[in-house]
């Protein structure tokens, strides 16, 4: 069998001799570099990518359709003076054996660290691929030849063979190193010399090859040109290489796009001031930034959102409670968007840190949930800055403000009078210096005014109050100035008599000021005009003045602190600049708005809408509630008396004859009370008592025990007589019969529903329980501790829930008030998350809901809650 592979004897005399088609050998050598370096190129891309199956697969295909289609063009470029045919078998089987060593070697290649060992031992496995590709496509030539090989030639194969397969592997290994430029360079280098190993291997095979013919064998009728044929096997697999170069060409610009956004973005990230965590859906951290890492001291870094506490110990700052690692901010904000979350942080190294965290999960266009990120900003500083502020304040408040007073006061009383007559002179520099002295404690409370609205201390006492009295009441506390500047404020049309709910004291300061800016920019002889209408259940104040209007440009700044339009005037008039910006506050805080229009050279009117308050919500009822009673009475002429009692005493009435009858009546219906004979035919009414009172349904049922027994009630019963309303002996007297009635519907009178508002706002909170105060029983709760408290030692039948709460977020409570059966009506500043929606009744947004829309609401909550009593 030897003899019949290698050639072992003398070269035969009647071997056939050949010569090679040089543009074919150019062509051939021309897809060897092509294909070398793509599969360089390849090799670098296998490593960069994380699942690089796709790649492997269509690299293992495009270089071996390359190191084949070169041997193939190799092998028609040897003209035979005979025509030669290829079998599809053993050609087909030549190019998947390229196609196998080619994704071996890649697959080799993929790994980041390349061992000598891999080296070696890839080179040689490789290396017997290639030669095993090419002596199978030389089996597949037929004709009239007999091939077999020189033993010398064909072992200098293989042994070329392998050693241009170790330096491929090395190459394809230093070929992604290095900058762009010289990657290019070395591959490109790299494959010229790759191209020339498979080629130098190729012809050696070549060479070894002894052709001699075989006898009786026919030749073939026709065959195609083997250099048209060539030049169609390269283009197709010229095309096949191209593609794939182009396609790894656009995926490494397309990455390298995306690692340049991605370390612009790291760069932002690391620079900013505040600490970002960010981690995928299932929780693993994916980023930490290097502010947070550097402040803190993390040396190391969790793995997983869970772990964040072992790390960062996370305190709350009112209690100085330690948060359990289930509860930590970053876990919670997969969960949901947490909003001003307040703690103090402790690091590895013990250091304390005073933070907020806002956070929020991260979705795709689609809401698929990616991940969560929070931002952890450092406020250390602005709480020592605030403690300072706050003493400042403090220092401001008292130890100027008392002094003032003192000022002015003695002022007062120099200009009175109370030391004797001044000349004018004197009293002129006494006025002068009055003058000054309430200029500045008007200016000292307009900052500690603005200071309260800004930290959120300025406290509110909200009072249905009677809009006409506090209109008239401030045009009279401008008097005075009005009279001094010539000039007249003037009511138009009449005040309309509605009350409105407001602290009278801020109110009459917002009216005032917005009074006396006008007196003090009109002109003189002109008027100040007053006017109030009602729109929509609001009442709309207005002010306006005759001057000279508000500056274009301006108009925007006029809310502004210590804005002024005209510093010149202003200070000819002596206003401060936050008089304009404290009301406005001060109409928002009461659930109103301040807004103005103006005109150059007309005059601007200032105005202000607040709700007008209704003394009463009336909420309607579908049907009105009739309390059902059963008689249990054998005697029919004593129940039909009794049902005419009852039913004109306002009870729908059941009449049960025998104690079966009873107890049917009562499995099947609800009841709100009984009456009761002792003596059935068929049992007997303690026996039926005492039975229910064993069953939690009918443990409170109000009974009036109706019989002719005489004996010791308590006795009788034995101890049974829970809820027994009244003992009547027949025959039956009216009034007694009546009184009991009476006491039976004292205890059916239905009482108020019992609604939880869960609100950190305190002024809303008041706001709401003077609008439902005579229509629920009503608690409220500004924390989520707070809340839950609540809601172990008390029964609510409705819930008020806001989502932004200091200790967490109010959907944590959703599934409790679920499994507790509480309705919910949800009235936040941010919309309801998809997720918790089955939860609630209603969902409604702050400052897209008009008032109106949130009692309608509520009504209807409570509208439900009544109609859950009603028998049907």
């Amino acid at each position: 069998m030897t003899q019949d592979f290698f050639l072992l004897e003398p070269i035969p005399s009647d071997a056939i001799g050949g010569s090679y088609d040089l543009g074919l050998v150019a062509l051939s050598y021309l897809i060897a570099v092509l294909a070398s370096y793509v599969a360089l190129d390849l090799a670098g891309r296998i490593r960069a990518e994380r699942k690089p199956f796709f790649w492997l697969l269509g690299g293992a295909f495009a270089m071996g359709a390359g190191i084949w289609a070169m041997h193939f063009i190799g092998m028609l470029a040897f003209i035979m003076p005979m025509t030669m045919q290829y079998s599809l078998f053993w050609t087909t089987l030549s190019l998947l054996i390229a196609i196998l060593a080619s994704g071996f070697a890649l697959y080799l290649l993929k790994a980041k660290k390349f061992t000598h060992p891999a080296l070696i031992y890839g080179g040689i496995l490789i290396g017997f691929g290639i030669v095993t590709m090419h002596y199978l496509g030389m089996q597949g030539m037929e004709g009239h030849v007999r091939i077999r090989y020189l033993p010398s030639l064909f072992f200098l194969s293989i042994l070329i063979a392998i050693v241009a397969s170790m330096a491929a592997l090395w190459l394809a290994n230093s070929s992604n190193q290095g900058t762009t430029g010289r990657q290019i360079t070395f591959k490109m280098v790299s494959a010229l010399v790759m191209g020339a190993a498979i080629c130098g291997m190729h012809y050696t095979g070549m060479a070894a090859a002894i052709f001699t013919p075989l006898p009786h064998m026919m030749m073939p009728e026709t065959s195609l040109i083997p250099s048209t044929l060539a030049f169609v096997v390269a283009g197709i697999v010229g095309g096949i290489l191209l593609i794939a170069l182009i396609t790894s060409a656009f995926k490494q610009k397309l990455m390298s796009a995306v690692q340049v956004e991605k370390n612009f973005l790291n760069a932002i990230i690391d620079n900013m001031d505040s600490g970002i965590i960010a981690c995928n859906s299932k929780g693993k951290i994916t980023l930490i930034n290097y502010n947070l890492q550097k402040k803190f001291d993390l040396n190391q870094l969790p793995r997983q959102a869970k772990d964040l506490c072992n790390y960062l110990e996370f305190r709350t700052l009112s209690d100085n409670r330690k948060i359990d690692n289930d509860q930590n901010p970053l876990l919670k904000a997969l969960i949901g968007r947490i909003r001003a979350y307040h703690f103090s942080i402790k690091s590895l190294n013990n250091e304390v840190r005073q933070v907020v965290i806002n956070g929020q999960p991260i979705t795709n266009a689609q809401g698929k949930k990616l991940g969560a990120v929070i931002v952890i900003h450092d406020i250390t500083e602005r709480a020592k800055m605030e403690k300072m502020k706050n003493e400042f304040i403090s220092t401001v408040s008292h130890e100027l403000r008392t002094p003032l007073t003192s000022i002015r006061g003695s002022l007062g009383l120099i200009l009175g009078g109370a030391v004797g007559s001044l000349n004018e002179k004197t009293k002129g520099l006494i006025h002068i210096a009055h003058s000054n002295c309430e200029h500045l404690i008007r200016l000292i409370n307009d900052i500690l005014d603005i200071e309260k609205i800004e930290a959120g201390k300025m406290t509110f006492n909200l009072q249905p109050t009677s809009l006409p009295e506090v209109i008239k009441h401030a045009i009279e506390i401008n008097q005075g100035l009005s009279e001094k500047n010539q000039l007249a404020i003037k009511l138009q049309g009449e005040i309309p008599e509605v009350q409105i709910n407001v602290d009278l004291d801020r109110l009459t300061q917002v009216i005032t000021n917005l009074i006396s800016n006008a007196v003090k920019f009109s002109p003189p002889e002109s008027s100040v005009i007053v006017k109030v209408v009602t729109k929509d259940q609001q009442i709309e104040v207005s002010v306006s003045d005759q001057g000279k209007g508000i500056p274009e440009e301006f108009k925007s700044h006029i809310f502004e602190k210590f804005a002024q339009a005209d510093s010149s005037s202003m200070r000819k008039q002596g206003g401060t600049g936050l008089g304009l910006s404290i009301s406005k506050a001060i109409i928002e805080k009461m659930g109103g708005s301040l807004n103005f229009n103006s005109t150059e050279n007309v005059g601007t009117t200032f105005y202000f809408s607040l709700p007008i308050w209704h003394e009463q919500i009336n909420v309607a009822r579908k049907s009105r509630h009739v309390p059902k009673i059963l008689i249990c009475e054998d005697d029919r002429d004593v129940a039909s008396l009794l049902d005419i009692i009852l039913t004109n005493n306002g009870f729908n009435v059941d009449i049960a004859y025998t104690i079966s009858e009873a107890k049917e009546m009562l499995a099947n219906k609800t009841y709100d009370a009984m009456t009761l004979d002792l003596i059935f035919p068929d049992g007997d009414g303690v026996s039926l008592v005492q039975l229910l009172r064993k069953d939690s349904k009918f443990d409170k049922l109000p009974i009036i025990i109706i019989s002719g027994k005489i004996g010791n009630k308590k006795k009788l019963l034995n101890g049974d007589a829970i809820n027994i309303i009244d003992w009547l002996y027949k025959p039956v007297d009216a009034k007694q019969l009546n009184c009991a009635i009476q006491n039976i519907k004292q205890k059916l009178k239905p009482n108020k529903p019992h609604l939880l508002h869960i609100e950190d706002d305190s002024d809303l909170s008041n706001i709401i329980a003077k609008m439902l105060q005579n229509e629920v029983k009503m608690k409220s709760a500004s924390t989520l501790n707070e809340a839950r408290k609540l809601l172990e030692s008390d029964r609510f039948d409705l819930v008020l829930l806001d989502l932004i709460l200091p200790d967490g977020s109010g959907t944590e409570l959703l599934p409790l008030l679920c499994r507790l059966h509480i309705p919910v009506i949800v009235f936040s500043a941010f919309e309801l998350p998809n997720d918790y929606i089955k939860y609630v009744t209603s969902a409604l947004t702050k400052s897209r809901t008009t008032d109106h829309e949130l009692l309608n609401a509520i009504k209807a909550a409570i509208h439900r809650i009544g109609d859950s009593h009603v028998e049907t």
